[in-house]
């Protein structure tokens, strides 16, 4: 067997070359003795690491002992493949402890020179700091994004399973602009240690940008993410009084791919941080599609108001005098058509106006829109006025006034045919700020009025603070005030309420006979309900309200509506009975609201025909079109031009099947609603 001696003296040429080269370069390079288990160093790597002084070499033992006790699995793992001829070169990335006990990243790469028996005898490499430098964070020493991506694509490759969790610091910038740099950096130097000491072997931390760290947790179950989530949670809190979120999204995942799995976390993490902070959040494929929802909405809308507004829209509702019944003004309310999407409710576009800042400018042409159509009905109707909605956020703004003010001009209409709206849930806590605005308004005669008044928490606090000119009184302590009870009585005292210090009430919602009647005894100034009309485009409003107004007609008869109602009331005791009739035809009958487009019945067949058999709180297109999330009313929709008494007949098609629609406007439970009558009209029946 060959002795010692001999052995380094079959070394001693590697020896010299690795010295010789090693003089010129900052890498440690290194020669592995694969049978002695010995390694020997071009330069005095152990002035850096606490390797034992020796001349020519040292043990495979002494080599494990210097690298961190996270890494030394993987690397005797990989010596040991080495040793047994599975491989004949090494490329990793592990950390060492240097002298001063820091963990350091290092590249090491080696190939083998010679064998024995088929297997690696010498491998010859190289052990670099520098090589790893861009992919390792100054601050933290954790591994970057770089190398995060290369591990998860080896993941994928692989089909290994676990959760991939990204937590940030909640309101960092703030801590930075308070406290200042230096401390947000102990801030992150805090959280990687904590994160660190909680990880097990096989999970590893990395730094991402801001604020931001990834773990890939290692065969981890949503459960197990959670709780490793609220150790990081609690113990990050006690330590620095800052809160942590975090999103997560367990691996494999349906399109698997390093940058789908960042982005679907990175989301999670933004519903935690949108939700409350401090908390953690899973990704959700519904809750996703829905910001990219929003995301597509609002690049349409920034879209629209560049090409001129195209898109939008203005329907306008009647108010009436609750004595009499006559047409005194009417609000305005903005609608948005989108080319992608068809018509989008004003609860999902007018919050994404308001996020973005774009309501600025959205409001201003609403403004001049309107006030423009209210001059046009003053023609006929001297004293008509315009209710025009404002946001928190026009309030705002420092040139609101000047906004305004040209808007009337532009329009040559006097101030006192406006009345704007603000809504009471939003903040106007500021007394002296909105009292000096609306006083300043008011000069030109210009009112303000406070839309859903008593939805709010300080509703009688407004009547006492704010210089306001009117309420609107919700749709909700309308509902059902006929018949008695609290919300009667509440409806009573707010009336009372507001006259006794000289405000004007609108009760708004007001839907039927009843509650018209019911109003009528408790004296509010003006109503503003589908039971006097639904918003309307301009011609349709001038048709059907203007021209009445203009012969000094209220615009609706109260006699013929009474007849109505006792109608609906005989349809709603025998109700049973016609859907029982309903049931046992060939077509499909279907009835639905005329705006919001909400399912009130479906007969038999268009049950069966669809599979939804409960359709509660279902949007006509989503049962019948089989309309996804966020996919809103069906591209030929003709529900806007629709008449009571008149049936609109049109003939489609659906997979070669030739079907007769037919739809017209009626009253559904005293609600405008719209029935459609399906037929088909081919050899094949249902």
């Amino acid at each position: 067997m060959q002795n010692d001696q001999d052995r380094r003296a079959e070394l001693r040429p590697y020896i010299e070359i690795l010295s010789f080269w090693g003089e010129s370069i900052e890498d440690y390079l290194f020669l592995l003795d694969v049978r002695e288990e010995k390694f020997y160093f071009s330069s005095c790597i152990w002035e850096k690491y606490p390797l034992p002084f020796m001349d020519i070499y040292f043990g495979m033992e002494d080599w494990i002992s210097i690298i961190d006790v996270r890494d030394r699995d993987k690397v005797a793992r990989s010596l040991e493949e080495v040793k047994s001829g599975k491989i004949d070169q090494v490329s990793m990335e592990y950390r060492m402890i240097d002298r001063k006990g820091v963990s350091v990243w290092v590249n090491c790469v080696g190939k083998c020179l010679s064998y024995e028996d088929g297997k690696a005898s010498i491998i010859v490499g190289s052990i670099s700091e520098n090589v790893v430098s861009k992919k390792i964070d100054q601050l933290t020493g954790l591994q970057n994004q770089t190398v995060l991506e290369k591990v998860f694509q080896d993941i994928f490759q692989k089909g290994e399973t676990g959760c991939f969790l990204m937590l940030g610091i909640d309101d960092f910038k703030n801590v930075n602009d308070k406290y200042g740099r230096k401390f947000g950096d102990e801030q992150l130097k805090k959280l990687a240690e904590i994160i660190d000491k909680n990880l097990d072997y096989d999970s590893q931390l990395y730094r991402l940008d801001g604020d931001k760290f990834g773990i890939n947790l290692v065969g981890y179950s949503k459960e197990n993410a959670k709780a490793f989530y609220n150790r990081i949670q609690t113990e990050f809190s006690i330590q620095t009084y800052s809160t942590v979120s975090a999103g997560a999204i367990t691996y494999p995942i349906e399109a698997g791919n390093y940058h789908n799995l960042y982005q679907y976390a990175e989301d999670a993490l933004n519903q935690s941080k949108q939700q409350g902070k401090n908390k953690l959040s899973f990704f959700s494929i519904d809750d996703y599609k829905g910001h990219l929802f929003f995301i597509d909405l609002k690049e349409e809308i920034l879209e629209s108001i560049k090409n001129n507004f195209e898109g939008f829209y203005i329907y306008y509702q009647p108010v009436v005098n609750n004595a009499d019944g006559m047409l005194v003004k009417s609000e305005a309310l903005m609608r948005w058509r989108s080319k992608q999407y068809g018509e989008i409710s004003p609860v999902v576009f007018i919050p994404i106006l308001e996020q973005t800042g774009m309501i600025l400018e959205a409001g201003k042409w609403i403004l001049e829109n309107a006030m423009k159509q209210c001059r046009e009905w003053r023609e006929f109707l001297p004293n008509f006025r315009m209710n025009i909605n404002l946001s928190y956020i026009q309030l705002k703004d420092k040139k609101l006034m000047e906004i305004v003010f040209d808007a009337l001009k532009k329009a040559d209409l006097p101030g006192s045919a406006i009345i704007l709206e603000v809504t009471e849930s939003i903040q106007l806590q500021d007394y002296s700020y909105f009292n000096l605005l609306f006083y300043q308004l008011s000069k030109k005669g210009i009112q303000i009025s406070i839309d859903d008044f008593g939805t709010g928490y300080s509703s009688l606090g407004y009547l006492k603070e704010l210089r306001v000119d009117e309420i609107k009184i919700d749709r909700c302590f309308v509902k059902s005030i006929q018949e008695g009870g609290y919300n009667a009585h509440l409806v009573k005292n707010m009336i009372e309420l507001a006259h006794s210090v000289n405000i004007r009430v609108c009760v708004e919602g007001v839907e039927t006979f009843e509650e018209r009647t019911t109003l009528q005894k408790l004296f509010p100034d003006v109503i503003q309900g589908y039971y006097f009309g639904k918003p309307e485009t301009p011609d349709n409003f001038y048709e059907k309200f203007v021209l009445i107004a203009k012969e000094g007609k209220p615009i609706v008869d109260d006699g013929e509506r009474k007849i109505v109602s006792e109608h609906n009331n005989l349809l709603k005791k025998n109700s049973q009975n016609y859907q029982n009739l309903l049931d046992e035809l060939n077509e499909v009958i279907y009835v639905c609201d005329a705006e919001t487009y909400e399912l009130y019945y479906v007969n038999k067949i268009g049950k069966k025909l669809t599979g939804v058999y409960d359709y509660t709180g279902k949007k006509c297109y989503e049962v019948f079109q089989k309309g996804k999330k966020g996919k809103k009313v069906c591209e030929h929709c003709e529900a806007n031009g629709l008449q009571q008494g008149t049936f609109h007949t049109k003939i489609e098609k659906a997979k070669d099947v030739e079907f007769v629609v037919k739809e017209k406007l009626i009253l559904w439970d005293e609600k405008p609603a719209r029935l459609e009558v399906i037929t088909d009209n081919s050899s094949e029946k249902w």
